[in-house]
């Protein structure tokens, strides 16, 4: 039986704390996955980078334990960048979800959401539902693991990150979370925009009219009409946002 050198042990270990970072940030892994699964699967990352991709040339062993502690921190960082880019989409999903059910009026109906254990809006779990089930569908998920064998060629075990040039990238790319959350919402605002303006006028015409109790019913019945209508383009949009994720996530890596 021949044991791994100490190169071998410590390029695994930064691939088992890079994977770890990024795993357990991943929200395709979020409460329901048990931590055991995770620190598994970090392991089998760890173990198939080690078999495919070759240390990188100059890693050797550390003489202090705080340079480890560096390494294993670097290393982290580097996880939670990747980590951070799936994030985005879905943050952008769950904006989306809260804006489309405030203008329908359905803030008070909160159900649990499984992936973050808390209390959420039902047309925002059921678009991060859906998302989820997008990324399965479309194999995704594979590519988001590949994209994570890849960033060990882009950013290789045990070196320093310097360059600063995509931070203006990940400032831009967060920002696009507002503007595509409007524009996925934007027919439903434009809606309860016409209803609101309508009872303005009603209660205006018609004083003894209860246009508050009124216009709750006419907003959701038209919000839902619309938004069947519109369902196709919103998942065009969503679809679209889903496919770049894996090249995206290599983007926010600072090399």
């Amino acid at each position: 039986m021949v044991f791994p050198d100490s190169v071998t042990i410590l390029y695994a270990t930064g691939v088992f704390f890079r994977a770890g970072t990024f795993l357990f940030l991943l929200p395709l892994l979020g409460r329901p996955v048990p931590i055991q699964i995770r620190i598994a699967m970090a392991v089998f990352l760890s173990y198939s980078a080690v078999l495919l991709i070759p240390p990188p040339e100059g890693l050797a062993m550390f003489t202090h334990w705080s340079s480890l502690l560096a390494f294993a921190l670097v290393e982290s960082f580097l996880g939670f960048c990747m980590a951070l880019g799936v994030l985005l989409l879905f943050h952008l999903v769950q904006t989306a979800g809260e804006l489309i059910s405030s203008q329908m009026g359905l803030m008070q109906s909160n159900i649990l959401n499984p992936m973050s254990g808390s209390q959420e809006s039902v047309l925002g779990t059921g678009l991060m539902m859906l998302t989820l089930a997008m990324i399965f569908i479309l194999d995704v998920h594979h590519e988001i693991l590949y994209g994570f064998l890849q960033s060990l060629h882009i950013a290789p075990v045990g070196t320093v990150p310097m360059d600063g040039r995509n931070v203006e990238f990940v400032l831009y790319e967060t920002g696009k979370i507002f503007l595509i959350s409007i524009q996925m919402a934007a027919p439903i605002i434009a809606v309860n925009y016409i209803v609101t303006l309508s009872f303005a006028f009603l209660g205006k015409i018609i004083p003894t009219m209860n246009v508050l109790i009124l216009s709750f019913s006419v907003r959701l019945m038209l919000g839902f009409l619309v938004l069947t209508l519109v369902f196709y383009m919103l998942a065009q949009l969503l679809l679209r946002f889903i496919s770049s994720t894996p090249e995206r996530m290599l983007q926010f890596l600072p090399f």
